[in-house]
């Protein structure tokens, strides 16, 4: 980046910064909202058990109006980890005071922890069993590391890059890719983080990831970004950023091609044009989602197939997987019938599960099927005419069998409609269409926002 637009990046810096860095008062609160807790949860807990405060509120690197905060409780590794698992959620459950409007729920990741909802405060407070470990050799659980990320970026990130985090997570929370979940795997705070102390700076970030290439290997700690064949073999994926405190782990492993490609696109906008809308993204309108919806498919000439169910109120991240796969099999279906299919997409909001198919108009009452070839195989040729046996004609392309016959579907519609009949997808634990509403070129009006929504992040980078 040359100087004049080295120039231009930080003055978008500051301008975005002042938007997104938490205020004096907001982290005078969060720190006093912190303080109570540890305290209230030390009057629990027995002298045996640490407690530390991690994540990005322990790091400075969170962004205005992220006040939740992360509390580890680490036991010592001579209790088994059931017991572990226990004696946390019980402690984090006795410290609830329900008349105070505080709530407790008990969720999971490699091993159950602690939810309370601080309806007073209005913030959330994960409280986390986990073993206390000094070294990546000591390590039990998947979590047990947590405490050491906090240890090393304390210590390796200057106030200056603290911000730039904060820059980097919301620039990727704007277009989409902000956030381990399992439906957006994108980039989580940590890999933010090593991100920024890899590259020194958020600009020289910018700059290297345009010019990314795959396979991508970044080695924080020996700032690296090369790796051999063995390296990729070993982690199984392109993208690699190893752990600077666990050399076995890949911190990028959930993260996307896609998200990548995203990041790398952006990257590369705006290190060309320093601009604050590339901050921002395109955004959308609750107010004209369901206008800008209807001019979609009209401009486009394109028809959507929108299916509408419900589905439990259990965590997105067991859900979500179940309703995409079921997505991915509609999708299939549809393209081994003879369709194309441009757009797909499935989505959660509120208690509905929704699957979106955007397709050209499309009529195949006939289809040419594509049978082997006579010279390489006459026996599978003799069995593939065979299957055919009712085809309208059969055709000889060089030495290739194929045949004219009737499709088992006219149009996309039909194909939908099995599905929420029930007759062509067998339900998930979690997710049965079957009953499921079929909207054709229409989205209800209670809708339009999480639809256009969703399709705003798929048509806009």
């Amino acid at each position: 980046m040359d100087a004049k637009r080295a120039r231009e990046a930080e003055k978008v810096y500051a301008r975005i910064l002042k938007d997104i860095k938490p205020s004096k008062l907001e982290v005078q609160a969060t720190i006093a909202n912190s303080n109570r807790i540890m305290a209230r949860l030390k009057k629990i807990v027995p002298k045996s058990v640490e407690l530390m405060v991690v994540g990005s509120i322990a790091r400075s690197t969170n962004l205005r109006g992220d006040s939740d905060i992360d509390i580890f409780m680490l036991f010592d590794k001579k209790v088994p980890e059931k017991i572990m698992e226990q004696q946390g959620l019980g402690f984090a459950r006795r410290m609830v005071n329900k008349k105070k409007g505080e709530r407790f729920e008990v969720k999971y990741a490699e091993h159950p922890y602690a939810r309370l909802h601080l309806d007073d405060v209005g913030m959330k407070v994960d409280v986390v069993p986990a073993y206390k470990i000094s070294k990546i050799e000591e390590l039990a659980t998947a979590v047990d590391r947590t405490p050491l990320h906090t240890k090393f970026m304390n210590s390796h990130l200057s106030e200056r890059q603290r911000d730039e985090v904060r820059l980097l997570k919301y620039l990727l929370k704007m277009h989409l890719i902000y956030g381990a979940e399992v439906k957006v795997k994108g980039f989580s705070g940590y890999l933010c983080e090593l991100l920024i102390f890899s590259f020194g700076s958020l600009t020289n970030l910018l700059e290297m990831a345009q010019r990314f290439r795959l396979p991508l290997y970044i080695d924080p700690l020996k700032k690296e970004a090369k790796g051999d064949k063995e390296v990729f073999k070993k982690f199984n994926s392109e993208f690699i950023v190893i752990d600077p405190v666990d050399k076995n782990r890949n911190v990028a492993a959930g993260v996307s091609l896609e998200s990548l490609a995203r990041f790398v696109f952006v990257a590369g906008e705006f290190v060309s044009k320093p601009s604050a809308q590339i901050f921002f993204g395109q955004g959308f309108s609750s107010t004209t989602a369901h206008r800008k919806i209807q001019e979609l498919v009209k401009k486009s000439h394109l028809e959507s197939y929108l299916i509408v169910g419900r589905v439990p109120g259990k965590s997105e991240d067991v859900v979500w997987p179940q309703l995409s796969k079921a997505a991915g099999i509609i999708v299939d279906q549809v393209r081994r019938a003879g369709f194309q299919v441009y757009l797909s997409t499935a989505w959660i909001d509120k208690s509905n599960g929704f699957i979106m198919i955007i397709a050209p108009h499309q009529r195949l009452s006939t289809r040419l099927f594509e049978g082997p070839s006579v010279l390489h195989n006459y026996n599978a040729a003799s069995s593939f005419v065979k299957a055919h046996k009712d085809a309208i004609g059969i055709v000889m392309d060089k030495e290739r069998i194929r045949v004219l016959d009737s499709n088992r579907y006219e149009n996309i519609e039909q194909i939908m409609k099995e599905v929420v009949s029930g007759k062509l997808l067998d339900s998930r634990k979690d997710v049965n269409l079957k009953k499921a509403k079929l909207y054709v070129n229409s989205v209800p009006k209670e809708y339009s926002e999480s639809a256009y929504a969703e399709l705003n992040s798929k048509l806009v980078i």
